[in-house]
């Protein structure tokens, strides 16, 4: 599954039917180890008749169950279902009905309890439980639910019913063993109106006509699947269609948007066929079919046979960006390799869903990087995956492998911990052995799993067992460890360490480990891990050799490793392969950044970002002076390569959020930060212009040009303008790799007319890449009266705009100080009416707060945001939440309060105290940048004696 993880930092949401229904804590989390199932047969029957309001289903479930311990009690998972007849039949005995005394369902604890006639169900014989029941088809995008558009032609509302069960919703949809270690064959059948289809993970075997129902109504009978978990069971009632011929990749819409799927039609098998080539094991099905949902709540599903995907993950249109086709590619890519890793080989229980998720990350990446080469997609990993993980995980949040009872917790750990980090630490191991290793032993762990639930000792054991058989040396540790023990110390503790590199000694270099931590007062932890080093000096400059030479075991603190006289710098973690950070003595930092001011190219591309990206976060973490890292940016004159470039954006932003309390310093570093915005603007657009056809010249100029537009860069508001006006006044199309810019750019410097046609442009285009782009620019507007307004909207049964969306519309808002004065006196105002009439409205709340949480710098917004958590009419629960979230609001002002006067002094040297004025002053880039350099050729010459080894 593909999880929205920008969307959700502070906080998870787990969707409710009702609102206003309050349910008790689950005190019994799994069910038990009394009986499995063998098979089902499931038939389901949705019906969907909007003229009546009639939105329900019926359905019958055949479970071929075998006791393992005799019980007079049989336990399924339900939620939300009515239960309306049961029969259980001994297959084993002639007289077969056993009786059914009783049943209940346990609603808090989402189980079904079935009481059975004395003796019971007997050890080691084997049942058919059969249970009529019905459902509403739901409206949160979970389970069995409902979803609708407008048909162009008709104007007409058209309805479907689609599934989503992960992790834990296959209980809202039918009565089963609702954990993915029991994995059982599916007979499924789905009845619907002739005028209508159905889809489910299988091909139909069989289609009945029911010609004695008036509508007529058809029985699809599907092949029955192999063992599969409930989970990944899916189906779905539409009018689709599908254009696609001949091939095993099906992609299903409906019928206006049939054209925005050729772009992925045409690739989507060549990504199977890569998963195929890579493992080395065909693909298990005759067809995959790839649904198109209105409505969904993830960005994707990788149910096994038919993945099911948001819109705007799926379609593609002229009017996409290279960004949004980027994101088609890939994450068709992520659920094609969850067909392997999660479909075929599933994680037993989920405090093992990086087992899935992790593999489907990494490839999404990396065989991506192998269709489209000139991508440079697997640069793009580190800055998308490595780096945002490891800025994350810098508070202790929760291990890879996780420990998780109900379905709240479970939720939540679909994370950046879970997709990013675990990617990020698979990408190590593969760099700590080698490529035919890594892939000869995932493809033993998939052969020798299939069609089971796996644990991490089972891949682990896979790859020690081929290591062993090719009597390979594998070099961790000097081989006196296992993968499985290198790996658990990444995978089983939370965090990681930051590597410190002193080179005060000509003749070999000191390195120390501890764990990384960025808030401060340091908390005393002793963790430690297995590291494996790879590094390369001035003299050598090999950055290719990825395998580590020096390795730490997870019990030493601290390691020596002998040094060429006058080797100059050292840089370790090539090419960002470790997950760690590295900081170093000063010395090295300004050798390292000399170097990058005379030539920035013989220091890899990945390790130039790793270098500011580690610079600004040690700075952040109190590890270094952030001399280091304002010093070291101005090398970026000369960096024309754009990776470097979304690591000092992503790092300065932070800083610049952060500092807004303070006018003075705050304005200072927005400067500071306008200065190297407008170089990159400058640098991508020349080359967007000569439209040089790389795909990430046009992907870095929408990133670039809403980073400069934003910081009010002159030169990119003028070019937006110019779109903008054009298209106001000629319909002259704007460029989608700019639209999103020049859309923000209109609303920022226009007025209610302006934000109204925008906001009348995301209701009419069919292009979901241009929705998106209004959407967010929606959220530009400088104007209070207009955002409120916005807001408001969202409690308007007729809004157009989606539930899907509403996180969108949040996170944009939440990041102008209008927008967070707006979203803040929203809640102020509004929780009990949102409560009431907002979908969803009790997590949307929550999610506003958290969001406003990560936002709030000053002192006014912080304020307001504590009198709201103390509102006396919460409920305990948004209490708790509002109390959790208000952590990271305690935390960033700490951050403030530490380093705020270190900036004021870098910012203004001559000052005699670090108090900035309270008036709002800001001195123009070039006057910072004389700063900048001035101090940096100054402390050049102090520290002359550095660099005497380097003539």
């Amino acid at each position: 599954m593909l999880k929205l993880l920008f969307l959700v930092v502070s906080c998870s949401c787990v969707f409710a039917q009702d609102a206003t229904k309050v349910r008790e804590n689950m005190d019994v989390f799994r069910l038990p180890n009394n009986t499995e199932p063998i098979s089902y047969r499931l038939n389901v029957q949705p019906f969907i008749i909007p003229e009546n309001n009639n939105f329900t289903f019926i359905g019958t479930v055949l479970i071929t169950i075998r006791v393992k311990i005799t019980t007079e009690e049989l336990t399924l998972n339900v939620d939300d279902l009515q239960i309306n007849k049961i029969n259980v039949k001994d297959t084993n005995s002639s007289s077969a009905e056993v009786e059914v005394t009783g049943n209940h369902i346990v609603v808090k604890n989402e189980q079904l309890i079935i009481q059975l006639k004395t003796p019971g169900l007997i050890a080691d014989r084997v049942y058919e439980v059969e249970i009529a029941y019905s459902g509403e088809l739901r409206n949160d995008m979970s389970g069995f639910y409902k979803s609708w558009y407008t048909d162009e032609k008709s104007k007409k509302t058209k309805w479907l019913a689609v599934t989503q069960f992960e992790p834990t919703y296959a209980r809202r949809a039918f009565p089963c063993y609702d954990e993915p270690a029991f994995k059982t064959p599916f007979s499924i059948e789905v009845t619907r109106l002739e005028t209508q289809i159905s889809l489910s993970n299988m091909p139909i075997a069989k289609q009945i006509i029911i010609e004695s129902s008036k509508p007529n109504y058809v029985s699809d009978q599907y092949q029955t699947t192999e063992p599969i978990s409930t989970y990944l069971v899916a189906f779905s009632v539409s009018e689709f269609v599908s254009t696609t011929k001949d091939q095993k990749v099906y992609i299903y819409t409906h019928a206006d948007y049939t054209n925005q799927v050729t772009y992925i039609e045409e690739k989507a098998n060549k990504l199977l066929n890569l998963m195929e080539l890579y493992t080395n094991i065909p693909y298990t099905y005759s067809k995959i079919d790839l649904l198109a949902v209105p409505d969904f709540s993830f960005g994707a599903m990788e149910n096994w046979g038919l993945n099911t995907y948001r819109e705007k993950y799926l379609l593609v249109t002229d009017k996409s960006t290279e960004k949004d086709k980027e994101t088609v590619i890939t994450t068709v890519q992520h659920e094609l390799a969850h067909q392997w890793f999660g479909d075929l080989v599933t994680c037993s229980w989920w405090d093992y869903v990086w087992l899935n998720e992790a593999f489907a990350t990494l490839f999404e990446y990396f065989a991506v990087h192998v269709a489209e080469p000139d991508w440079r997609i697997g640069d793009i990993f580190v800055i998308e995956q490595h780096q945002e993980a490891l800025v994350y995980d810098h508070r202790t949040r929760h291990p890879i492998t996780a420990n998780v009872k109900e379905p709240n917790e479970i939720q939540s750990i679909f994370d950046i911990i879970t997709y990013n980090k675990g990617a990020s630490v698979l990408r190590m191991l593969k760099h700590a052995l080698n490529d035919d290793i890594f892939r000869t032993s995932l493809t033993l762990y998939l052969n020798t799993y299939k069609y089971k639930a796996a644990e991490p000792k089972n891949l682990w054991n896979s790859f020690d067992n081929v290591i062993f058989d090719a009597n390979y040396k594998s070099g961790i540790l000097g081989n006196t460890i296992t993968v499985e023990e290198y790996m658990r110390s990444w995978t089983d503790q939370a965090g990681y360490p930051v590597v410190n590199v002193d080179s005060g000694n000509p003749n070999y270099l000191i390195v120390t480990q501890k764990q990384y931590q960025v808030d401060v007062p340091k908390l005393n932890y002793t963790t430690l891990w297995h590291i494996g080093l790879t590094y390369t000096n001035q003299k050598n400059q090999q950055f290719n050799n990825l395998q580590p030479t020096v390795w730490m075991n997870n019990t030493e603190t601290e390691v020596t490793i002998p040094l060429m006289n006058d080797a100059g710098w050292v840089i370790f973690n090539l090419q960002s392969t470790g997950f760690y950070r590295v900081n170093y003595d000063v010395k090295n930092w300004y050798r390292l950044i000399a170097e990058l001011r005379s030539n920035p190219k013989t220091i890899h591309v990945l390790n130039r970002a790793q270098l500011i990206d580690d610079s600004f976060n040690l700075a952040r973490a109190g590890e270094l002076s952030h001399f280091i890292p304002f010093t070291l940016v101005t090398y970026l004159e000369k960096e024309d390569d754009y990776i470097p470039w979304y690591s000092v954006k992503n790092s300065m932003s932070y800083i610049v959020e952060r500092l807004r309390r303070c006018p003075h310093t705050g304005g200072q570093v927005q400067d500071f930060a306008k200065t190297y915005a407008e170089i990159i603007y400058k640098k991508v657009s020349d080359q967007y212009e000569k439209n040089d056809g790389q795909h990430l010249t046009k992907t870095s100029m929408q990133e670039f040009s809403n980073w400069a537009c934003k910081l009010d860069v002159e030169s990119c508001v003028k070019s937006a303008l110019n779109y903008y006006n054009a298209w106001e006044k000629n319909g002259t199309e704007i460029p989608p790799d700019v639209k999103q810019a020049a859309l923000c750019s209109g609303i920022k410097n226009g007025t209610t007319e302006t934000w109204n046609k925008v906001f009348e442009l995301f209701k009419i285009t069919p292009s979901t890449s241009e929705r998106q782009a209004s959407l967010l620019a929606l959220a530009c507007s400088t104007n209070y009266t207009i955002l409120s307004g916005y807001l408001n909207l969202l409690l308007d049964a007729n809004c157009p705009i989606r539930p899907q969306d509403y996180k969108t519309v949040f996170k944009s808002l939440t990041s102008t100080q209008i927008g967070i004065y707006a979203a803040t006196d929203f809640l102020q105002n509004k929780i009990n009416e949102s409560l009431s009439n907002m979908w969803e409205g009790e997590e949307m709340i929550t999610l506003i707060y958290s969001y406003l949480a990560s936002s709030a710098a000053t002192m006014q917004e912080i304020n307001e945001l504590n009198a709201i958590r103390n509102l006396t009419y919460l409920s305990p629960k948004l209490k708790k939440s509002f109390d959790d979230s208000y952590k990271e609001v305690e935390l960033n002002s700490a951050y403030f309060e530490r380093c705020h006067p270190l900036m004021h002094e870098w910012f203004n040297p001559s000052d005699s105290t670090t108090q900035a004025p309270s008036s709002a002053i800001s001195n123009s880039y070039q006057y910072i940048n004389v700063i900048v350099l001035s101090l940096f050729f100054i402390t050049t010459l102090v520290n002359i004696n550095y660099f005497n080894v380097m003539q």
